[in-house]
């Protein structure tokens, strides 16, 4: 914690210094390094449906200070380091943290891109729904504008070859890091304690990695992927079962390893673009054994888009579907693994050997592109679960920035989106000024 508000001060007090530390770097170098330090400043507030009652309650709200510092050394390299300071409430706790959202180093040598450190990784060209993309984590729990805020980092190696009109990417994952699972919102039965998330250890061989081979061509590009280690989204397990004084049942989160090989694309004709991913994800244990109930069974996700602009008007509308290998209808037994049995099909969008929902997102630029109205919106057929996502910003003055919006989760019993609704639906606001 020391360190890091030592890095903010260092950060806040740079421009005020940065003269004098050019000036002690010899001739020679100083025209190759140089220094950019720039951020923002927002206060926001979240009202939502409480979780238990009729009525509305504070979901989130608090202050927040976002650093980017990148600091260049000519054509060698660079570096790069995002640090966020938040003080506020979050489900009726106090939130304050202090945290190094990424920091990484480039090295450029040749062909070869090589970057070393915390760094948040996207793979795919599909809009909001990537199968693809399975390198770094995510935390539905953040309450945010941005929806890129809800992405979290990893340390990993990433390497780059780049040969016209290819580009092989290489990641290798050391240590896993998992996206946060909202256990804690499933309505368990009493008897059921939730323990601590049972995470792989830090040995070499649980580690992850990843290739791609990106084409880039005038109107066509694409990739084909390969990952094979721990999936960001764990399942969840049994860890214990008791029957001393009554039945007692505890439970935890836990990661399981896939194989996933997956292609993505991106074109255009005429005025429309297209894009579009598949992704065949297949687990390395054993998914019908009872003790992995927390393993997913192998699937097939595909998605197919179109996207168009006109004038200040521009839209993207996706076709999202996924096939379940291996699918078995449930079978209620009685035992406590029937419960945990539905919130691991829940959670992996198992429920149905087929699904097929839409995803819609237009956008609408007016008053000299000052204000902007951004709509996403998602339905499951096949489950009947929705997300919709409304966001109004308007700039007030240059880096002065408005924004109204808000978000609701939808969907029926033992379906995720209907279980977090009432937990992560909400109306916001937020005013934000950037430098």
């Amino acid at each position: 914690m020391l360190k890091i508000i030592l890095f903010l001060l260092i950060l806040l007090l740079m421009p005020l210094y940065s003269q004098d530390f050019f000036d002690s770097v010899d001739e020679e170098n100083k025209s190759d390094l140089s220094a950019e330090l720039n951020g923002f400043v927002r206060g926001a507030f979240f009202v939502g449906k409480n979780i238990d009652e009729d009525k509305l309650e504070q979901k989130s709200g608090y202050g927040e200070l976002g650093l980017k510092l990148r600091v260049r050394k000519g054509r060698w390299g660079d570096g790069y380091a995002e640090a966020r300071l938040v003080q506020g409430r979050q489900f009726n706790e106090e939130y304050n943290d202090i945290w190094l959202r990424e920091g990484y180093v480039n090295i450029y040598q040749g062909n070869f891109d090589i970057r070393v450190g915390q760094q948040i990784v996207v793979w795919g060209r599909a809009d909001g729904v990537n199968p693809i993309n399975n390198i770094t984590p995510r935390n539905v729990l953040i309450f945010s504008t941005d929806e890129d805020d809800r992405r979290l980092s990893n340390f990993l190696f990433r390497i780059h070859y780049n040969f016209n009109p290819f580009r092989l990417e290489g990641i290798y994952v050391p240590v896993y890091r998992s996206s946060v699972l909202p256990t804690f919102l499933f309505p368990l039965e009493d008897y059921v304690e939730i323990g601590e998330q049972d995470n792989p250890d830090a040995s070499l061989s649980n580690g992850s990695f990843a290739l791609k081979l990106d084409m880039t061509l005038s109107a066509f590009e694409g990739s084909l992927s390969y990952f094979k280690g721990f999936m960001p989204m764990p399942g969840i397990s049994i860890q214990s079962i008791s029957t001393e004084n009554g039945l007692s049942v505890m439970v935890a989160n836990k990661p399981y390893k896939m194989e996933v090989i997956g292609f993505d694309f991106a074109s255009s004709l005429g005025s429309y673009g297209f894009r579009g991913e598949v992704a065949y994800r297949n687990p390395t244990d054993d998914y019908a054994l009872d003790e992995n109930v927390h393993i997913p069974n192998p699937d097939v996700q595909y998605i197919l888009g179109m996207d168009k602009s006109i004038g200040d008007f521009s839209f993207i509308l996706q076709y999202v579907g996924r096939y379940v290998v291996d699918f078995t209808e449930f079978k209620e037994t009685g035992f406590p693994t029937d419960q945990l049995y539905i919130y691991n099909r829940m959670v992996a969008y198992q429920l149905n050997e087929q699904s097929h929902a839409v995803f819609l997102r237009p956008s609408l630029l007016l008053l000299h592109e000052t204000l902007e109205m951004d709509l996403i919106t998602f339905h499951d057929f096949t489950t009947e679960e929705s997300y919709i996502r409304f966001l109004l910003s308007y700039d007030l003055s240059d880096g002065l920035m408005a924004r109204i919006g808000a978000e609701n989760y939808s969907g029926p019993v033992n379906t995720l989106l209907g279980t977090i609704d009432r937990a992560l639906s909400s109306g916001f606001v937020e005013l934000r000024v950037s430098f």
